[in-house]
C-alpha cells in the first residue's frame, strides 16, 4: 500500500510510514476545524419594527380627495340639495376616521423582530399571535411598494417559507423595507451555510 503523505510503498495495514512517519489513518470527520469556525454563533437580535403609519399614505390622499369632492359638490348643489347640515360633513370625514382607526390598530398590533437564527412576529393587542421562522426554511424574500410608499421608504416584505404552518409571510407597512429585504437575505444565506458545514462533517 503506497503511504499517504510521500507515497511511499508499506506493507498492508501499517500504521505509520516508515519513510515519513505521517499517520495512514483516516481523520474522523467529526473533527471541526482549529480555531472554532464552524462553531454556532449566539441568537442576538438584528432589527426590530413595526407597522409605519407613512405605509397608509395613499389612502390618507383618498379621503382627503373624498372629502374636497364632496364638500364641493354639497356647496354647489345645497340649494335644492335637501339634507342636514352634519349628514355631509360626517360623510366627508368617516373615510378618514376609518383610515386612522386602521393604521393605529397595525401600529399597536404588529410587531417584528429578526434575529440571526429566527424571524418573529407578534400579532394583536389583548390578544397575541406569536410566531417564529426559522431563517434556514427560508426560501425567497421580495418587497411589495407602491408608487407613494416608494417615495417614503415604506413597504411590506414578503417572505415564502418551507414552513408549514406559515409559508407566506408578510413584515407589512415597515420602513426602509429594502433595508430589511437585504439583512433578511444575507442572514439566511449565513445559516444556510452553517447549517451544511455541519451536516458535511
Amino acid at each position: 500500500m503506497p503511504c499517504r503523505q510521500c507515497a511511499a510503498e508499506l506493507p498492508a495495514g501499517s500504521a505509520f510510514c516508515n519513510r515519513c512517519g505521517a499517520s495512514q489513518s483516516e481523520e474522523p470527520r467529526s473533527a471541526v476545524p482549529a480555531g472554532g469556525g464552524g462553531a454556532q454563533p449566539a441568537e442576538e437580535e438584528l432589527w426590530t419594527g413595526r407597522y409605519s403609519p407613512k405605509a397608509a399614505v395613499h389612502l390618507w390622499i383618498l379621503a382627503a380627495l373624498w372629502a374636497v369632492v364632496l364638500v364641493l359638490v354639497y356647496l354647489r348643489f345645497r340649494a335644492g340639495a335637501g339634507v342636514a347640515d352634519w349628514v355631509v360633513p360626517a360623510a366627508a370625514l368617516l373615510p378618514g376616521l376609518v383610515v386612522l382607526a386602521r393604521t393605529l390598530l397595525r401600529r399597536f398590533t404588529l410587531r417584528y423582530r429578526l434575529t440571526n437564527h429566527r424571524l418573529f412576529t407578534d400579532r394583536g393587542l389583548l390578544r397575541r399571535d406569536h410566531d417564529e421562522l426559522e431563517l434556514i426554511r427560508v426560501d425567497d424574500v421580495s418587497v411589495r411598494q407602491n408608487v407613494l410608499q416608494r417615495l417614503f421608504e415604506v413597504g411590506t416584505v414578503r417572505v415564502l417559507s418551507t414552513d408549514a404552518s406559515s409559508p407566506e409571510l408578510l413584515i407589512e407597512g415597515i420602513a426602509r423595507p429594502l433595508r430589511v429585504k437585504e439583512l433578511l437575505r444575507e442572514q439566511v444565506r449565513a445559516r444556510r451555510a452553517r447549517t451544511t458545514f455541519f451536516e458535511s462533517l
